[in-house]
């Protein structure tokens, strides 16, 4: 029941993956990752035996534009989705004007051709999160913890019968299978946070870090 898609962001295998949680008569995605992605993730769902109509809740580890772009596309077309999602996060997910503003500060003329569409999601399909929750999608039972340090509005989720959590960006970038590094773009990096929030994973004591970027 535990499984993902690799979104091959620009044909670049092993870039960006959305987690794909299956069972008890939901579907959950981890992550969606951009709208450039959506063709790519609802083929890799079909080779699965899934379809993108499916899916029944959206787990946001954070709102930046590779993790969750293609959130308020997907809700448009399906609108029953229900998207979890940090409270900070939240007001940008309704109303993404800020985070786009300050996303095109940093990609310029390319932000659409990287990222593509940013819609907004309805209010009444988000589901606001601030750690130390446990939420119940795809058959599992996830524990929520508030992860910031890469992000403000940064979450992580742990199921413990599986031992995988899926960490977003607080457990680093894995590059090529080898170098795990810490991401730092604008403008919200904390040190500080962070170190406490990888020490708010490590109780868990997870089998497996699930990466956005990339993988298990």
């Amino acid at each position: 029941g535990l499984s993902w898609v690799d979104l091959l962001f620009r044909g670049r295998p092993h870039a960006i993956a959305t987690g794909v949680i299956s069972g008890g008569g939901t579907l959950a995605l981890v992550d969606p990752g951009p709208t450039t992605c959506l063709e790519t993730l609802d083929l890799g769902l079909q080779k699965q035996g899934l379809r993108l109509g499916d899916v029944t809740h959206l787990l946001l580890t954070h709102i930046h534009l590779d993790h969750a772009g293609a959130t308020g596309t997907i809700v448009r077309r399906f609108p029953g989705i229900k998207v979890f999602v940090h409270e900070r996060g939240a007001p940008h997910m309704a109303r993404p004007e800020k985070l786009l503003e300050s996303a095109t500060r940093l990609y310029g003329a390319n932000i659409d051709r990287l990222w593509g569409e940013f819609a907004p999601v309805p209010e009444q399909n988000l589901v606001v999160l601030r750690g130390g929750e446990r939420i119940e999608v795809g058959g599992r039972a996830f524990d929520v913890a508030y992860t910031p340090g890469h992000a403000s509005h940064h979450v992580s989720y742990f199921d413990s019968t599986s031992g995988v959590a899926f960490v977003g960006d607080t457990a680093g970038v894995c590059i090529d299978g080898g170098y795990v590094l810490p991401p730092t773009p604008p403008p919200d990096i904390d040190l500080e946070l962070w170190t406490s929030s990888a020490a708010r994973i490590q109780p868990w004591s997870p089998q497996t870090l699930f990466l956005t970027h990339f993988g298990p």
